[in-house]
């Protein structure tokens, strides 16, 4: 399987301890939706799709310009924000099928609400069982595309150069199409 993700890339960054390579997961997390309350692991965010992953990234702006691609304040000078693609066949739990709500008690507005407490819990609750490796649910910016939150990463490979992002970018331009973004 194939999955996408937008990141603050260095090319010179060594191994995934470090910050701008493709695996490196940011080690400060507790906001996220299927985040560990215990901090007892630590979650990759990514995509089913390059334009998933680009509307999760930038989604929240309202009008997209080059400014949403500059590297945040303090990175190293070479940070770009670039698109990777990774492989690999996690075991990924599906909260997309109605038979896991079913079976871990979930409706679809516990999937996609925002008290995070509620969803880190049952998040903790699916890791704890050890028979996944992440789960997906569907985007925010368009169900058509899974979000995907992976506590194992092992078997996941870096296909190929990460891809430096532009305003002319096919991922940045499918996805203001498809969730209505103006880029100027």
């Amino acid at each position: 399987m194939d999955f996408w993700r937008v990141l603050n890339w260095h090319p010179s960054a060594p191994d995934p301890s470090a910050n701008g390579h493709p695996l490196y997961i940011w080690p400060r997390q507790g906001a996220g939706r299927v985040d560990d309350p215990d901090r007892e692991y630590k979650v990759l965010y990514v995509g089913d799709s390059p334009e998933g992953a680009v509307a999760e990234a930038f989604g929240r702006y309202l009008t997209w310009t080059p400014d949403i691609l500059a590297p945040p304040p303090g990175t190293p000078y070479g940070t770009r924000k670039a698109l990777v693609r990774y492989t690999g066949d996690p075991a990924v739990l599906d909260l997309d099928d109605p038979q896991v709500l079913l079976d871990w008690s979930l409706r679809p507005s516990s999937v996609v609400s925002r008290d995070r407490d509620s969803t880190q819990q049952w998040a903790r609750a699916i890791y704890d069982k050890g028979s996944f490796e992440g789960l997906s649910w569907w985007s925010f910016y368009e169900p058509r595309w899974a979000s995907i939150g992976l506590w194992d990463v092992k078997g996941l490979q870096v296909a190929g150069d990460p891809e430096p992002l532009t305003m002319d970018h096919d991922a940045i331009q499918e996805a203001a199409a498809i969730i209505r973004k103006v880029i100027r």
